[in-house]
C-alpha cells in the first residue's frame, strides 16, 4: 500500500505540482497508522492544500465496513452499479457514518416540540407532539396539559403519508393520524421516530443527549441488492433505483445518485423506511416476471427487479425477484406472530431467547405459521389442534410424582413471556389447581416500644399498622427541607394513634375478592368534503390568489376557519398533474375542479396557507398562555414560600415514623410528595377513620394554628390543568413558529408582486415586530416558572423530571381533603 502511495504521490508531482515533503510524510504517516485508508489519501492529495489542512488535525473519518465495501464491489460486478455510481454511493455511505460518529448539534437536544394537527373524531385538533428523551416518552399536549404519555417501548411504526400527513403506530392504542406544521417538521418527527423503533427492534438504549451512535453489534443485513421503486403519480410515474437493505424489522431504501440520467426524482427523494413491527406488512407477487409489492396499512410500495448485465434472462429476474419476496415474506411473517402476543410487549417476544418464530412447527398436525404472501393460488387454513386433556393429564401426573413441588402453568404477564409452543388458534389451557400447602403461623413480634411518658402500657395490641410511604432516597437529602427539618420539637400523642392503628386479631385469609351532472376529476371523497366546504365559501376562483396577500380578516383577508379549510385541500402532486394535463376550458368543469386547478397555479400555495395561519394563531396562543403561566408561577411561589406546610409535613414524618417503628420498619429521614395520597387510604380500627384523620387530630392537639395552613396556599383549592412542562413546550413552539414566519420574510421578494406584495410585505413586518416583543415577555415568563418549579423538586428532595401536573395534583388533593377534615372536627 505505501508502494501504491508512493507512485500516487509521483502522479500528483507531475499533474499538479509537488507536494511538500511535511505534507507526504504526514499522508504516510496517516496511512501507516490506520487514521487514513489509501482511498482516503488519494482524496486528500487531490483537494487544495487548505482543505488537508482542515482534515490534518482531526483525521477521525470513519471507515466502511468490510461488507459494505464487498456489497458495492458486488453490485458493481453484476451490473447493478456503473463505477461513477458506486463511487456515489460510498460517499454516501461514508457520509451517513460520519453523521452516526458525530451527530448534529440537535442531537443533544433532549426534548423535541413540534405543532402537529391530530385526527380525532373526524376533525383535525392542533397538538404539540413532544418527543422526550429524558424521560423516553411521547407526548400529546394541548394547551399545556399533557393529554398522553406513551412510552417509546409501545411504538410499533410509522408511515409516511401524502404531504406533510404521517402516522404512528402504537402497541394497544389506535395510531395517531397527524398532520405536521411543514414537511421539513415531518421528515425530523419521522427520523427520530424511526430511530426509537430501530433502537425498540435492536435493543439499543436510547440516548438523546449521547455524543456518539454505536451500531448493535447483532445487526446483520438479511439481503441487499439494486431495486427500482415506483414514484410519482398520473403522467410522471417513475421508477427510482435505490440500494435496498433487509433488516430484521424493516426494509430500508437507500436512493442511488444517478451520473448517467437525468433524474431529478433520483437526486431529490430521500431515504425510505418500511417497517414490519406493527405485523400489518405483507408482500405480494404481481404476474410479470419482476415486479412485486409490499403492502402495509397504509402505503402500497411497487417495485421492480432492475434489468443488469449479470441478470439480462427472465429466469434470472424472475428467480431475484422470488428471492426479495421470499425474505420479506418471511419477516412479515414473524412480525405478524410478534404482534399477536399480546398483552406482553412486541419487542419481549423477540428477545426471547428460545423464541423460534418463522420457523415450521415439527409437531404433526399443527400448522400454526400462514404466510401473508398473496398467491396466486388457494391458502391453507390451519387445522385446530386441541391438547387440552393432553396438558392436564401430564401435569396432574407430574403433580402426583412430586407433591412437594409446585407445578403450574407460567400465566401471560410482561415479565415472563409465554411460551410460543402454547399459542394455539382455537383451544386454550387452563393452568392447573395447586394442592395448597399449609401456611405456618406468623412469628410472634415484640411488643412496640412506648414512647417516652406518652405511651400507655396496657396496650392491648402488638404493634401497628404500617404507613407505606415513598422515602426520599440519602442523596436526595442534602439540599431539601429534611436536612434542616427539627422534628424532635414536633409533640405528638403517641397513645392514640396506637389505638387508632393497632392490628387487630385476623383469622384465617379467605379468597381473593353531487349536486350536478358535471363529472369530477378530483378524488371522489375529497372531492364531496370539499365541496362542502366551497357551498359556505363566498369567492369565485379567481379571487383566491388575492385574498392570499391580506394578513388580517379586518383588511379582507380570510378569516381563520377559511384558511385552516383550505389547508386541508392544498393539491398534492398528483393533483397538480392531473389539471395541468387537462387541455378543456376551465369553465366546463365542476365548480370543485375549478377551485382546485386555481389552487394548482398559485406558487407556493401551501407555504402561503401556513404562514397566514400561523400569524394569526400566534397571538391567540400568546394569550391562551399567559394566564396559565402566571398560576403555575404563583403556585410555585406559593409553596415555595409556606413555612407551615413543611411544618405539617414534619409531623407527618413523624407520625409515619412511629406506626413504621412499631411495626417494625426503620425509620424515614423523609418522604415524596406521592405519599400525600396515600394518608386516606390507610384506614384505623375504625373503617371511617383514616391516617389522614389522625395527622389533623394530632395538629389541632398540639399545635391548632398550624391547621390552617391551607389558608396560605389558596391557588392549590382546584386540581390544576395544566403542566410546566406542556407550558414550556408551547412556548417552545411558539418561538419555532415566530422563527418561520421571519424565515419567510427574509426569503420573500415583494418586488416581484406588485403594490399587493409591497403592501404585504410591510404587514409581514409589522405583525413580526409586534410578535417578537410578546413572545420576549412570555419568554422571560416562562423560564422563572421553570426556574421556580426546579428550586421546588430540590427543596422537597423530588427527581428533576416529575412532572408538575401530577406533583401540584398531589398536594392540591391533600389540602382539599385536610380542609374538608378539619372542617368536620371543629365543626
Amino acid at each position: 500500500e505505501n508502494t501504491s502511495l508512493s507512485m500516487a504521490l509521483q502522479g500528483q508531482s507531475l499533474r499538479k505540482g509537488k507536494l511538500t515533503a511535511e505534507k507526504q510524510l504526514w499522508l504516510f504517516n496517516s496511512v501507516k497508522s490506520g487514521q487514513l485508508s489509501f482511498g482516503q489519501a488519494l482524496d486528500v492529495m487531490n483537494d487544495s492544500s487548505k482543505a488537508m489542512d482542515t482534515i490534518k488535525p482531526t483525521p477521525q473519518v470513519p471507515q466502511l465496513s468490510n461488507e459494505m465495501q464487498l456489497s458495492i464491489m458486488n453490485m458493481v460486478k453484476r451490473g447493478e452499479l456503473t463505477i461513477e455510481e458506486a463511487l456515489n454511493q460510498a460517499r454516501k455511505e461514508k457520509y451517513e457514518l460520519l453523521k452516526q460518529k458525530l451527530p448534529p448539534q440537535e442531537e443533544n437536544i433532549p426534548q423535541y416540540n413540534f405543532s402537529v394537527y391530530k385526527y380525532n373524531r373526524y376533525r383535525w385538533q392542533k397538538r404539540i407532539l413532544q418527543i422526550d428523551f429524558i424521560a423516553n416518552v411521547i407526548c400529546s399536549i394541548e394547551r399545556g396539559i399533557v393529554k398522553r404519555q406513551l412510552p417509546f417501548s409501545a411504538v410499533k411504526s410509522s408511515e409516511d403519508g401524502v404531504g406533510s400527513k404521517f402516522s404512528i403506530s402504537f402497541q394497544g392504542r389506535h395510531d395517531y393520524e397527524l398532520e405536521a406544521a411543514s414537511v421539513e417538521d415531518k421528515q425530523q418527527i419521522m427520523q427520530l421516530v424511526n430511530r426509537i423503533i430501530y433502537n425498540n427492534i435492536y435493543d439499543v438504549p436510547i440516548h438523546g443527549n449521547s455524543e456518539t451512535y454505536e451500531e448493535p453489534s447483532g445487526l446483520k443485513i438479511m439481503r441487499e441488492g439494486a431495486l427500482d421503486l415506483q414514484r410519482g403519480g398520473m403522467a410522471s410515474l417513475t421508477w427510482v433505483k435505490f440500494t435496498a437493505r433487509l433488516l430484521e424489522g424493516e426494509l430500508v431504501l437507500y436512493p442511488i445518485e444517478s451520473a448517467n440520467e437525468n433524474n431529478d426524482s433520483a437526486s431529490t427523494c430521500s431515504s425510505v423506511i418500511i417497517h414490519f413491527s406493527d405485523g400489518n406488512a405483507s408482500v405480494e407477487k404481481h404476474l410479470g416476471c419482476d415486479t412485486f409489492s409490499v403492502l402495509t396499512k397504509n402505503n402500497e410500495y411497487l417495485f421492480r427487479v432492475p434489468v443488469t448485465s449479470q441478470m439480462k434472462s427472465t429466469e434470472a429476474i424472475k428467480k431475484e425477484r422470488d428471492e426479495w419476496v421470499q425474505a420479506i415474506d418471511k419477516f412479515c411473517l414473524d412480525w405478524k406472530h410478534r404482534s399477536q402476543s399480546e398483552p406482553h410487549s412486541i419487542y419481549e417476544v423477540i428477545r426471547e431467547p428460545n423464541g423460534q418464530w418463522g420457523k415450521e412447527q415439527k409437531e404433526p398436525g399443527n400448522k400454526l405459521l400462514v404466510s401473508p404472501l398473496v398467491e396466486k393460488t388457494a391458502s391453507l387454513k390451519p387445522e385446530p389442534v386441541s391438547v387440552l386433556s393432553q396438558a392436564q393429564s401430564q401435569a396432574q401426573s407430574l403433580v402426583q410424582s412430586h407433591p412437594s413441588s409446585t407445578i403450574a402453568f407460567i400465566p401471560k404477564s410482561p415479565s415472563f413471556p409465554q411460551p410460543h409452543a402454547l399459542i394455539l388458534p382455537t383451544s386454550t389451557v387452563t393452568p392447573v389447581p395447586m394442592p395448597r400447602s399449609s401456611i405456618p403461623p406468623p412469628l410472634p413480634v415484640p411488643s412496640a416500644p412506648p414512647l417516652p411518658g406518652k405511651l400507655n402500657a396496657n396496650m392491648k395490641s402488638k404493634r401497628t399498622k404500617a404507613f407505606h410511604w415513598d422515602t426520599v432516597s440519602q442523596d436526595k437529602i442534602g439540599k431539601s427541607m429534611w436536612l434542616r427539618s427539627d422534628t424532635g420539637k414536633v409533640k405528638i400523642d403517641g397513645q392514640r394513634l396506637f389505638e387508632q392503628f393497632a392490628i387487630q386479631d385476623m383469622g384465617v385469609i379467605g379468597g381473593l375478592e353531487s349536486n350536478s351532472t358535471l363529472q369530477i376529476m378530483l378524488n371522489q371523497k375529497v372531492a364531496h368534503n370539499f365541496n362542502i366546504f366551497l357551498k359556505s365559501f363566498p369567492m369565485r376562483p379567481d379571487e383566491l390568489k388575492d385574498k392570499l396577500f391580506i394578513v388580517t380578516e379586518e383588511d379582507g383577508g380570510l378569516s381563520d376557519e377559511q384558511i385552516a379549510s383550505l389547508r386541508r385541500y392544498v393539491p398534492t402532486p398528483d393533483d397538480v398533474e392531473m389539471y395541468k394535463s387537462y387541455k378543456g376550458s376551465p369553465s366546463e368543469l365542476h365548480l370543485v375542479d375549478q377551485y382546485m386547478m386555481q389552487m394548482c397555479n398559485i406558487p407556493f400555495l401551501s407555504a402561503r396557507l401556513d404562514l397566514l395561519l400561523t400569524i394569526r394563531e400566534l397571538p391567540i396562543s400568546m394569550e391562551d398562555l399567559q394566564p396559565l403561566i402566571n398560576q403555575k408561577t404563583r403556585m410555585c411561589s406559593q409553596l415555595w414560600n409556606c413555612k407551615s406546610f413543611m411544618s405539617v409535613l414534619e409531623y407527618l414524618l413523624v407520625v409515619g415514623n412511629y406506626l413504621n417503628e412499631n411495626a417494625g420498619k426503620e425509620r424515614a429521614k423523609g418522604f415524596r410528595l406521592s405519599s400525600l395520597t396515600k394518608l386516606s387510604q390507610l384506614r384505623g380500627k375504625d373503617r371511617k377513620f383514616t391516617l389522614l384523620h389522625a395527622l389533623v387530630e394530632q395538629i389541632l392537639l398540639h399545635n391548632p394554628d398550624l391547621a390552617k395552613f391551607f389558608e396560605e396556599l389558596t391557588e392549590f383549592e382546584a386540581i390544576p390543568g395544566a403542566s410546566i412542562k406542556g407550558l414550556t413546550a408551547e412556548v417552545d413552539v411558539l418561538k419555532n413558529e415566530l422563527q418561520k414566519i421571519v424565515q419567510y420574510k427574509k426569503a420573500y421578494k415583494p418586488k416581484n408582486q406588485g403594490n399587493q406584495g409591497l403592501k404585504f410585505h410591510k404587514d409581514l413586518k409589522m405583525a413580526i415586530q409586534k410578535y417578537e416583543a410578546d413572545l420576549s415577555q412570555l419568554t422571560k415568563k416562562s423560564e422563572e416558572m421553570k426556574k421556580l418549579y426546579t428550586d421546588i423538586l430540590v427543596k422537597f428532595a423530588e427527581p428533576p423530571e416529575q412532572d408538575s401536573q401530577e406533583l401540584f395534583g398531589w398536594v392540591c388533593t391533600f389540602v382539599r381533603d385536610f380542609k374538608r377534615i378539619y372542617s368536620e372536627i371543629v365543626s
